[in-house]
């Protein structure tokens, strides 16, 4: 089934407030390390069309959700905070600055970065959007990462810093050979960070010292992603590789013969990798060396988002569509183009953003 057009605006209502605080954090790139949602819950078959709201020039990266609200970045410089069952904008913060990526949400506090030689990464307060503190670290163009009392930051420059997500203290900041575009992933008591070196690095939690570092085969573009104390990572040269923990030693390799696009995400015991030219791979984690290659149609940035009854994937051109494991379409929906981040299934809601400026909500 084909949903329809999105044709409904929603409009701004100034001086609205947030909730002072949510109980579900939002603190790593699409929700959790293994790069999916940790919210149980199952879509209708034929997801309908909830709201639609349209953002200035456009939007950075990918949503912040919680049980009440929805956070993106814009690129014009501002953070705007979103009512979750209607998408009505509550309050928007200009940072000055543009963002280098999507925001991360925690209690009462929403996280950002800013991409500027002189960028920074601010806290801003739920309830208004007002700037709680703002700490200086460089051009951030990777997403945050936040567990427990560490936040971290990855920068063009191959700086890694970690701040305190409290008072914005800067705990330590280390320099790495080559920039990072994706997100750092807490790893024990470590983070782990790749770079456009062609390396992947463990550096300590608590001094940023380098525990561990081994070249890849091709750059690591594709975020990393975390499952059952093993690191997955894909490459623009088209290998799927698993890694330990603790040393970064291989455990196992694959290649798929195209370049890994947006991210490695795991669920149930499966990986699962979007290729650059629309190739849909599912790995067994017990088997991986025989898993499943479906040829969607598409041309695609955005990395696969796997949940109960399919896998939902974007196209470059503005399709979003829900898959099964043969690749055959069982739901699809036009935005506006172009999509360059996975749509995020969140219990039993859909989200999906449009770089054009669009965020949309099915259920």
């Amino acid at each position: 089934m084909f949903a329809a057009a999105l044709l409904a605006v929603n409009a701004c209502a100034p001086g609205r407030l947030g909730p002072a605080s949510q109980e579900r954090a939002w603190p790593a790139y699409l929700g959790s390390a293994a790069r999916t949602s940790t919210v149980q819950g199952t879509l209708a078959a034929d997801p309908q069309p909830v709201w639609r709201t349209v953002l200035a020039r456009g939007l950075v990266g990918a949503p912040a959700l919680a049980e009440d609200v929805v956070a993106v970045s814009q690129v014009d410089g501002q953070v705007a905070l979103l009512a979750r069952e209607t998408g009505d904008i509550l309050w928007r913060h200009r940072l000055g600055a543009p963002p280098g990526a999507g925001p991360l949400l925690s209690d009462d506090r929403v996280f950002v970065p800013t991409q500027t030689e002189a960028g920074s990464v601010v806290a801003l307060r739920l309830n208004d959007g007002n700037q709680v503190w703002s700490t200086r670290v460089g051009d951030v163009v990777a997403p945050l990462t936040l567990r427990g009392d560490a936040l971290y930051a990855a920068t063009s420059t191959g700086w890694i810093i970690r701040l305190d997500p409290s008072t914005g203290q800067r705990r330590w900041r280390v320099r790495v050979s080559g920039a990072v575009r994706t997100a750092p992933l807490a790893v024990g008591g470590g983070v782990v960070v790749a770079t456009d070196a062609d390396s992947i690095l463990l550096l300590d939690a608590e001094s940023g010292a380098v525990r561990a570092r081994r070249g890849t085969a091709g750059t690591p573009r594709a975020a990393l992603a975390l499952s059952g104390g093993t690191i997955f990572m894909g490459t623009t040269t088209g290998q799927i590789a698993a890694l330990d923990t603790a040393t970064l030693e291989s455990q196992w390799t694959r290649e798929i013969g195209s370049p890994v696009v947006g991210t490695i995400a795991v669920r149930d015991g499966r990986l699962y990798a979007l290729t650059d030219h629309g190739h849909l791979w599912t790995l067994p984690l017990s088997d991986p060396a025989h898993g499943t290659d479906a040829d969607l149609g598409l041309v695609a940035r955005a990395g696969p988002a796997p949940a109960p009854g399919g896998i939902f994937v974007a196209s470059v051109e503005g399709e979003v569509a829900r898959v099964d494991s043969a690749g055959n379409r069982t739901w699809s929906a036009r935005m506006r183009p172009p999509i360059v981040e996975p749509p995020i299934p969140d219990g039993t809601m859909l989200f999906a953003v449009s770089e054009r400026g669009v965020v949309a909500a099915f259920r």
